[in-house]
């Protein structure tokens, strides 16, 4: 065997020698020094964890927060336990605690973004508790975890720092051990439940033969739980805002200089647009942040929806604005600018074609906020195109009314489109199902 700067067979006696030892065998009183207890929290944190998250947490009760969380526990059990209730447990919830030197409450806090799996979260918990049950059995120490009594209470969590969709793990007893525990814990022979394969395997070759025949299909949980693409669109969608501003400011000063219906019309509608686009990103931000507080109980496709629903109900606005404003430049008509409004117009198109492409994704599922802010960017982008036929014949020909008529065009498509996703975004926050005789 290569050197290894570490005392293997002392790490196996430590392993071999872990064990439970319960707080009645503790010595009662005896206070174990806080530093070890922080040694101990510091090989926890040391464990494995996917991806980092380091879900881990934990407080730590000791001296008069013994009897604290004793009563704290007993208490939340009298209340919540409902028929399930037993005297006697009931009892060494109070007792058990002040037999202890400290009591560690183990907490799962999930990943912000729920990325990851539970059970990965789970699994790095387990790797942390191994860690602190080694850890005490090489001090000469006693430990116990517990899963019992309130452990998976949902009531007692605030109490111990977790939020709704975090998890709590149990309990960890720690003390001196009244007297030494020598007897190495029963196990079955390592040959029972191991298999060793040197060889090639015929299971293994007849898979592979049937390989060629084997079409990929997605498991039922990728079916069943798409992937949230929340954190993608609120970025997305940020960076659009940016856009649109910047866009905004530009086609306002200068329609307003060259006169023109059309561009004067984009600019200050874009600028409606801002409000809408910045209301589906500040939608994304509201829900991450308060899901990541896990402070305010909230259903995150409706909030999303009412984003979706009421930009539709902006977008009805500026079509409607729109209208009316080239039906009174027809009836009095105003001189225009077309070389540099044509000009602007094509800047305003080339902006509208990146958002739209930003926003755009074909895994949307059903996700009326993005599908909204789409929405808008295309409307932009449809009466920036129309300025620009219009501008371009207009000026050609000096037919100032064909500005107003794109115009008019414009709030009709758009008018569509607003109703379109009023019902896409509406049926979601009524919770609207077509029935299946009606889909027939």
């Amino acid at each position: 065997m290569e050197n290894t700067p570490y005392d293997v067979e002392q790490f196996n006696r430590i392993v071999r020698h872990r064990r439970s030892i319960y707080p009645y065998q503790y010595v009662k009183g005896k206070h174990i020094p806080d530093e070890i207890i922080g040694q101990i929290l510091e090989n926890a944190i040391r464990a494995p964890n996917h991806k980092q998250t380091e879900p881990w947490r934990f407080k730590v009760f000791t001296g008069e927060g013994l009897k604290y969380f004793g009563d704290l526990q007993a208490n939340l059990y009298y209340q919540h336990s409902g028929d399930a209730f037993n005297e006697d447990r009931h009892r060494k919830m109070r007792e058990y605690p002040l037999m202890s030197s400290h009591v560690i409450s183990i907490g799962m806090c999930r990943e912000p973004n729920g990325k990851l799996l539970e059970i990965e979260e789970i699994e790095a918990m387990a790797c942390a508790v191994q860690n602190m049950f080694l850890s005490v059995t090489a001090y000469g120490l006693g430990s116990y975890w517990t899963t019992a009594g309130i452990t998976y209470f949902d009531e007692a969590k605030p109490f111990f720092g977790l939020q709704e969709k975090d998890r709590l793990l149990g309990f960890f007893y720690i003390g001196y051990p009244a007297k030494p525990i020598l007897a190495v814990s029963k196990r079955n022979p390592v040959e029972s439940i191991a298999e060793w394969i040197r060889a090639d395997k015929n299971a293994l070759q007849a898979l592979t033969a049937g390989n060629e025949n084997v079409t990929h299909r997605k498991s039922a949980a990728e079916e069943e739980t798409p992937h949230d693409h929340s954190d993608d669109y609120e970025n997305q969608s940020r960076w659009v805002v940016i856009l649109t501003v910047l866009t905004m400011i530009v086609e306002i000063v200068i329609g307003y200089f060259t006169n023109s219906m059309a561009l004067t019309a984009e600019g200050w509608h874009m600028g409606t647009h801002v409000f809408a686009l910045g209301l589906t990103w500040l939608a994304y931000l509201f829900t991450r942040k308060y899901e990541e507080k896990g402070e305010v109980p909230f259903q995150k496709k409706k909030v999303l929806s009412l984003s979706g629903f009421t930009s539709a109900i902006v977008l009805q606005i500026i079509a409607l604005i729109m209208a009316i404003e080239s039906v009174q430049r027809l009836i009095q008509p105003i001189p225009i600018h077309f070389s540099e409004a044509i000009i602007v117009a094509f800047i305003g198109l080339i902006v509208n074609a990146i958002s739209a492409k930003m926003l755009h994704h074909d895994h949307h599922h059903g996700d009326q906020n993005i599908r909204a802010a789409y929405i808008h960017v295309l409307a932009d982008g449809l009466t920036s195109l129309a300025a620009i036929i219009a501008l371009s014949i207009g000026w050609y020909y000096n037919l100032y009314w064909l500005d107003d008529i794109s115009g008019i065009i414009g709030a009709i498509v758009i008018t569509s489109w607003a109703i379109q996703l009023i019902k896409g975004s509406g049926s979601v926050l009524i919770d609207f199902k077509r029935s299946s005789s009606a889909n027939k």
